[in-house]
């Protein structure tokens, strides 16, 4: 329901700013964007090699700095902050990401545009074993992509909306056995500024 609802909201983000018409100027060589994204992810977690039969939901937070090195292509730096818990289990994670884009001039104010990222991931997680709680970190190289449409508003700023695939491996020190670690479906929506045209 929570993601039916997050869906609803990504359409209508897309829908008013498609409305707003304005001087194209994004997407062009020397620009730089700021800004980041909100939105909610499906993991699975996988342990041993083995995934989980259930996926869970988790809460992600994404700030964004990129810089168009030619027109169209766009290097970017992303933080990312993830949340999630359920009963006695909670788990917290932060990534940094090099996410090279490329963004898709449509000579109008809608951009659609695809990202990919690799980078290092790092995660606590705290739970209870019945007898204490416990608190482990685990941390490992973390890889995926993401495909969504930037519109413009006015002459600088931009709403966003995308839909994306990460998989992560974190695995504990001294781990001998088979990948520990996540995949996950995710929907974002953010909003951006940009400078230098």
């Amino acid at each position: 329901v929570l993601m039916k609802k997050f869906f609803y909201l990504l359409v209508l983000t897309l829908v008013i700013g498609s409305v707003s018409l304005s001087a194209q100027n994004f997407a062009k060589k020397g620009v730089w964007e700021f800004g980041g994204s909100i939105g909610f992810s499906s993991v699975t977690y996988v342990y041993d090699g083995e995934s989980a039969d259930d996926a869970a939901s988790s809460f992600m937070f994404d700030p964004y700095i990129g810089y168009f090195v030619i027109d169209c292509l766009e290097l970017g730096l992303v933080p990312s902050f993830e949340t999630y818990s359920l009963g006695d289990y909670s788990s917290n994670s932060f990534g940094i990401y090099f996410a090279p884009a490329w963004n898709f001039d449509l000579q109008s104010n809608v951009f659609p545009f695809i990202e990919g990222r690799v980078g290092y991931n790092t995660s606590t997680v705290k739970y209870d074993d019945g007898e204490e709680e416990i608190e482990e970190t685990a941390s490992g190289l973390a890889y995926g992509a993401r495909g969504g449409v930037k519109v413009q508003l006015g002459n600088s700023a931009l709403v966003n909306a995308s839909i994306g695939y990460m998989m992560a491996t974190m695995e504990p020190d001294g781990w001998e056995g088979d990948r520990v670690g996540s995949n996950g479906f995710d929907l974002m929506v953010g909003f951006t500024v940009f400078l230098g045209k």
